[in-house]
Formats: C-alpha cells, structure tokens, sequence
C-alpha cells in the first residue's frame, strides 16, 4: 500500500481522464454480460412463470406437439381409472387491435369443469369459484374474461366489447367477468383472456381438435402411476409429463440464441480486457522511470508487481459495480427485445414484465470484472517487475523489443497457430474446437509486435513520399517504440477481428437466405392468416386451395401445414407440403441424397426430407430412420434426402400432405404458397385472388418481396450486434490511440521542443503526430481484417457447432470491410486533435530541460 501510495495514487490524480476510460472498459464489459445473461434467463422465467399460472394444480399434461389432436383423445383420457380430473385446453396468443397493448394470450376452456383446476375470482363476488352465470358464458360465443390489469388498462368494465383478430376478420367481444389479481391472471403479464374452449375452436379455426388436456390425479394414486396409466392408453405418439416440460421444451428453442448471447457477452468482456491491458501497458512505459528509480532504491519485483495488480484490482472492482449496476438497468430493455425477437422467429409468445435479477449473477459478474481486469493488467505488471534500473532511466530503451525476445514470440507463435489450425479442420471434440480458437487469438497476440514492427517500415516510404519531413518522424516514432505501437494495435487489431468475424456470418447467412428463398421460397406469393409467418396458432381450411387456383390466372397452389413437434426431448419443426406440387416448382439441390429420388419417396410417403441442421444436431445421416410422435402412433420414415433449410433454427423436417392427414387426421392449411402463370400480371393476379377470399376468411395475401423483406428484417435485428461492435471497435481505436500518442509526446517531448527551437512549424508538428495516429490505425486495420479473415472460419465452425447447425459457405465481409476504413481511420485522426495540441502548446524551455 505505501509503493501504491508513492507509485500509484499521484499518477492516478494526474491522469484522472485516463483512469476513468480505464474504468469505462470494465463497465462495458460487466455490463453487457450482466444485461445479456439477465435478458436471457428473463425470458426463460417470464415463459416458466405464464406456464406455471396457467396449469394451476395441474399436475399432468397431454400433449402431441403444437398440433395438436382430434376431441376424441379427451373421452379416452377420462376413462383411464387414475385419472381424477382432466379437461381440455387451447392456448394461443390473438392480435387485440388495440394501440400498444400488442397480442392478447387466449386460454379456451371448458368453463364446467375447468374451475377445479384453475381459480377464476371475480370482481365482486365473494365466491372464488364464482361466475354470474356459467351457462350464459357458454352460450354466447362472443364471451370473455379479463384480468383486472388489462380492463384497467384500457378502461374496460363487465359488458365492453373489445375487437379481436380471429381468422373470420375483425369480431368484435363482450367482457363478461373481470378476474381479481391472483396467480392466474398475472400470466403473461396480465394480457390474459379465457374463452370457451368450443368458441375458440372456431375464432382460431381449428376444428375439432384441442391443444393438450390438464389432468389432476385422482386421490390416492401417484402422478407416476397415472401418467403410466395414460401413456399405456393413448400410446407413444402422445407426451403425458408436468407442466414443468413445456419450459424445459423452450428452453430447447432458446438453446442456439442463449449461446449466441453468451459469446456476444464474452465478447465485450474481452474488449474491456484489452482496453485494460492497453492501458496498463501505457502506464508501465509512462512510468518506466519512476520504476526504474524503485527499483535503484531496493523495492523487490514481486513488490512492483502487487502494485500495478492492486491498481488492476481497484479499476475491476469499481468497473464491476458500476458495470453490474448498468447492466441490471439495460436487462429490462433487452429482454424485451429478445422475447419479441423470440415470437417473431419460433413462434413463441413471449411478456416480458420484469427481469430476473440473480444475485449470484451479479457476484459472478463484479468476480469477472475483477479476475478480467488482473489477468488483462497480469503482463503489463510483469514487465514493469521486470524492468531493469538502468535501462529505465535510459530514454527510450525500454521501448526496444530484443532480437532474442522476438525470435521466442515468432517460434511459440507459429506453434500455436499451427496447433490451431489442427483443431479447426480435424477437431471433432468440442473443447478442443475451442481450445484452437484461444490459441489463435494468443497467436496473434504474439505476433503483433513483429508485424507492427514490419509494416512501419513498409509505411516509412509512404509517408515520407507524403509529407517528407512529418512521414519520416511519424514512421521513425512508430518503428523505434515497438512495444509502445504494438498494445495499442493489438488491442485495435482483435476488436476488428471480432468485428470480422461477427460480420462474415451476417453476409454468410444473408446470402445462404437469398439462395434459399430464391429456390425454396419462390411462389409469386403467400396466403396467410397473420403477417408473422411464424404464428402457427390460426389455420384455415384446405377448400380454400382450390377456391385460389379457379382464380384467373393463378396456375398452382401448395398448401403447407406446418408446426413443431418433439423429437427426442427437441422441438423441431415439421412440415407437411404437397410433394409432387413442390417437385414441379421447386428443384433444390440435396446436401446429401439424389434429387429425383428424394422427392419420389417423400411423395409416395416412404421417405421423408430433413434440412441440413436437422442432420447436424441430430447426428442423423442419409437412410437413417425418424421415429415421429403423431396422435396415431410412431410414424418412422427414413431420410430420403438433405436440404439447406432455414425454415427453423433447431432443424426441418418435410413429409408429404397426404402422410400428415392420415397420421395427424388434419386437413387444415396455415400457408398457401400461390404461382401466377407465366406472363400474367403478378399484382392483378394477387388482387383478384384477394377479392376472391373477402368476406370468407381473414387471410392476408402477402407478395414474395413482403416475405423476403420480413425474413431480411429479422435476421438484420438478430445481427444488430456487428453493428454495436462496430462502435466497440472505434471506441477502442480512440483510447487505445490517445493513450499512444499522449505516451509519444511524453518521450519526445525534447525532440518536439528541438523542433520547434530550429523553426519547425506548429503545424508540422501537428501532421507529424497526426500521421502517427492515421497510420497506427492503418496498421490496425490491416492485421485486424487479416486476422478476421481466419476468425471467419471459427465462427463458423461454432454456428455449425452450437448456434442452429447450418453450415454456411464462408464470405468475406467486404461491405463491412469499407466501412471500417473511414471509421477507424476517422476515428485515429480525431484520436490524434488533443494529443497534437498538447505537443505544440507546450512550453519549449521545459521541452528543451526534459530528460
């Protein structure tokens, strides 16, 4: 504490501004994760919480994927003896047409015997079971309840009539009870609705058929010993579990963006991490003299060491409290944010209302700060220990980096790289894949010094080409203090690394998603019941088809009944097309598997097509069998053929239309993909086709740029990252680059005054260090983008890996490229504006004495 004291504290109080940006990487890096990682288990609990109020005392659930089955299911349940009390459900989310109050969760029941499974207390009654009049509710298929957060809301009472998208149009319905506050109507988020189960059936369009069937055990028998009992009854195509497995189900969904989270939020701690390490670095040269007198006076290695680390630690801790305090504060935001990207891409509704603050979380987090902050201030103190006294009072020494010291860093930098290499092509495990990738990045590291030392010299000529005097200042500046010039460029060099990296696998999956729509999603365009093409919930009935073909000039329609159902404890996505229909307009090119072959068995039903992350994640291959659940038992097809698809982040499967209504006694639609004929007018064609459906269903005629506008706009909200990165980078570029210079004229400051002694411009001296920074980024930017380049292929690899199994053809981000150009260099000339005014304000008679 006293060398802290001496050392320490009055370099602090000198360079505040610095310290504070110091300080500001730490809160960044701490404050995305903490945010990111209470976003994500938000969303978790906030669908664990909807499930739980809903089930009530629920105690067993059947289901058959999002499906669902025929009424006649709910009669075979009642008859197994264990069972106490089982009623049927429809659980879906409907638009509610009201300003900023979005989708309204709809919970059908069977009002008669529901209540002994769900509490509906309502307003005014003193009966918690109590409703005026059930029999009225059930009669009239206009009914609602409410909770009292959303009549509050929106000013309703008993008797307001409320407008709801059903898949007749807009239907205007009648609140007949307003529930009180309890465990049920605080489900997502109190936009909560129950409805008569038979009156929902028709609003959603499903038929006969129900979702699932809450059961309650009978007294004296065991849940197991009833769900055994359901399960020998109904067979194995249907899942009889707690309510509790539809959580773990979601959590399957999420598991590809949960990752994708946790490296976004690792990502930003590591920038923070090099920011400090940048900083710290600096400090260690800025301050060489002063250690190098320390050392003279007899203070001990291990004792310089602790000082610059308890200055690490000091930085981390309060980084990390303010960064965890920020993050907690951006978690609502976010969370909200991912649970309305969660239900435009899988479908799944999500409330966000309050954010799941852990306070492990938040100690795990201020624990990563600090540990971050030691381990990226570790080097920095290591070589401050390891200063020699003599070559720290010599102006400039410490700044060499020896041959020798060179040559170690270029042969265990080779090795690494080449050992990562290996894991990259040949590793199959998974923490070697990992493995590799650190020991690129400390690769690169390794070489940074080198690098840097070569491509100044290779500026040298330029710049002195550009500006003969101020160029050859500026290159002898970067090229006499490597060490100074190398923390700087590393850290700038894999910020732009990660912004690479990031960047390659947007353009990847954009142009993986422009083919993919150009061959699979081609029709000229769609009829849906919603905008969202991935709302499953409404379905419309198949004569709906051939009403769009006798349309004049439509020439096909392919009808599409798609939606989840769980394979080996996954969800994945199944969808039902018209084989032979598809195989006439669409000839998409198998992964594996013969395409007149694939298409022959999917049609006669004696094979099915899987999507090419299906096989990933699966570890399934061509010929291998598929055991499916459906309400008439197992259905198993082998795999005919694969495909790139991007229907679904957790894989495809397509079987023909004909297989799904025998399997699944279904014959309704959710999509229908339309083909106007050739040499017809599309728009007309699309106009006639959406007179011809007014006034039958509510269904929305969508063009194919519609459809690829929305996947587009998706996908750009899901890689908004690269773009934040982006600003991360030029953050890092500007600390990074102040931090240099300020060093630089710190070190010079006898040259700058000799300069300007013998008649050097003021001006001169400020293009001199303004060419120093320009071309500390340029060297930035080249071994930023030659090193994103290869972390490309790594990130790759972990979306094949972890993030959804597709394997995406590697592309250079060249858009992204351009833009860093201006940015960063934009970013180091403004970098360089304090920096240069300091050096030519200063006063020359000190300038003259220091030494």
């Amino acid at each position: 504490m006293k060398l802290f004291l001496l050392l320490s504290w009055p370099y602090l109080r000198r360079h505040l501004f610095r310290w504070i940006l110091t300080v500001a990487g730490i809160v960044l890096g701490v404050a995305v994760f903490v945010a990111m990682h209470i976003a994500n288990q938000s969303v978790h609990e906030a669908f664990a919480d909807t499930v739980d109020r809903i089930a009530g005392s629920t105690q067993l659930q059947v289901s058959s994927g999002e499906f669902g089955f025929d009424e006649s299911v709910l009669e075979k349940v009642q008859a197994v003896s264990e069972v106490g009390v089982a009623v049927p459900i429809i659980e879906s989310t409907v638009e509610t047409g009201l300003k900023d109050q979005g989708s309204l969760l709809i919970l059908g029941v069977d009002m008669t015997g529901d209540r002994s499974l769900r509490q509906y207390e309502m307003e005014g009654s003193d009966d918690v079971n109590a409703i005026d009049d059930p029999l009225v509710f059930l009669a009239q298929p206009d009914s609602l309840l409410v909770t009292k957060e959303f009549a509050q809301r929106n000013g309703y009472h008993v008797n307001s009539r409320i407008p709801l998208y059903t898949i007749d149009g807009e239907k205007q319905f009648t609140i007949r009870g307003i529930m009180n506050s309890a465990g049920l109507t605080r489900a997502f988020g109190g936009n909560l609705a129950v409805m008569d189960i038979y009156a929902t059936q028709v609003v959603l369009g499903r038929g006969r058929r129900f979702d699932r069937i809450d059961i309650r055990v009978r007294d004296g028998v065991t849940i197991a010993e009833c769900q055994h009992a359901i399960q020998s009854a109904l067979g194995p195509g249907f899942e009889v579990e707690p309510p509790s497995s539809r959580s773990q189900h979601f959590e399957a969904l999420m598991r590809s963006y949960s990752m994708a989270t946790t490296i976004s939020s690792l990502f930003a701690l590591i920038v923070g991490m090099f920011i400090i390490y940048n900083s710290f670095e600096i400090a260690v040269t800025q301050r060489r003299s002063e250690i190098g007198i320390l050392r003279a006076l007899g203070a001990t290695q291990a004792q310089v060491r602790r000082v610059f680390l308890l200055e690490s630690s000091i930085a981390g801790l309060i980084g990390s409290l303010i960064g965890a305090g920020l993050g907690v504060a951006l978690a609502f935001g976010v969370a909200g944010s991912m649970g309305q990207l969660m239900e435009q891409t899988v479908g799944v509704a999500q409330r966000i209302e309050r954010i799941a603050v852990d306070p492990a979380l938040l100690v795990l987090a201020v624990l990563a700060g600090i540990g971050t902050s030691i381990v990226a201030a570790w080097i920095p103190a290591r070589n401050a220990a390891a200063v020699d006294a003599v070559r720290a009072l010599q102006k400039g020494k410490y700044q060499f980096i020896s041959a020798g010291e060179n040559r170690r860093r270029r042969i265990i930098g080779t090795v690494l790289f080449a050992v990562s290499l290996g894991t990259l092509f040949f590793a199959s495990w998974k923490p070697a894949f990992y493995l590799g990738y650190v020991l690129m990045i400390v690769a690169a590291l390794l070489f940074a010094p080198t690098m840097t030392s070569l491509l100044s010299r290779a500026l040298r000529p330029i710049l002195r080409r550009i500006l003969p005097a101020e160029g050859t200042l500026a290159a002898d500046s970067l090229i006499q203090t490597p060490r100074r010039t190398s923390a700087t460029v590393a850290a700038l060099m894999l910020s732009l690394a990660m912004v690479m990296g990031f960047g390659g696998i947007t353009d990847a999956i954009h142009n993986s998603l422009s083919e993919w729509m150009d061959t699979a999603l081609n029709p000229d365009f769609f009829v849906s019941p919603s905008a969202n093409l991935t709302a499953r919930s409404s379905t419309f009935p198949a004569d709906i088809g051939p009403l769009i073909e006798s349309v004049p000039g439509v020439d096909m329609v392919q009808l599409v009944r798609n939606a989840r159902v769980i394979i080996d404890g996954t969800p994945i996505m199944l969808m039902s097309v018209e084989t032979e229909k598809l195989r006439q307009k669409v000839r998409r090119v198998p992964v594996a598997g013969n395409i007149d072959e694939m298409y022959s068995a999917a049609a006669q039903g004696k094979g099915l097509i899987v999507s090419d992350s299906f096989q990933s994640l699966q570890k399934a291959h061509l010929g291998d069998m598929v055991r499916i659940p459906t309400p008439s038992g197992i259905l198993s097809l082998p795999i005919s053929g694969v495909v790139r698809d991007y229907s679904d982040m957790q894989g495809s499967i397509f079987i023909d239309r004909g297989i799904y209504k025998k399997w699944w006694g279904d014959n309704t639609v959710n999509i229908a993909r339309v083909y106007a004929k050739k040499g017809i007018n599309v728009p007309e064609v699309r106009q006639r086709v959406q007179h011809a459906l007014d006034g039958r269903k509510r269904l929305l005629v969508l063009s194919n740029d519609e459809v690829r506008a929305y996947v587009f706009r998706l996908t750009d909200q899901w890689f908004s990252m690269t773009y934040n990165q982006i600003v991360v980078a030029v953050l890092v570029a500007v600390l990074g680059i102040v931090n240099t210079l300020t060093v630089s004229i710190t070190d010079r400051r006898r040259e700058l005054g000799v300069m300007q002694a013998v008649g050097g411009m003021r001006n001169q001296i400020r293009r001199t260090i303004w060419l120093e920074a320009i071309s500390i980024g340029v060297i930035g930017l080249i071994l930023g983008v030659a090193l994103g380049a290869i972390n490309i292929y790594y990130n790759l690899g972990m979306v094949r890996r972890d993030l959804g199994g597709l394997d995406l053809d590697y592309t250079f981000p060249s858009t992204i490229v351009l833009w860093l150009v201006p940015v960063i260099l934009g970013a180091a000339f403004v970098a360089s504006l304090g920096p240069a005014e300091s050096a030519v304000r200063a006063n020359l008679v000190e300038a003259l004495e220091y030494e």
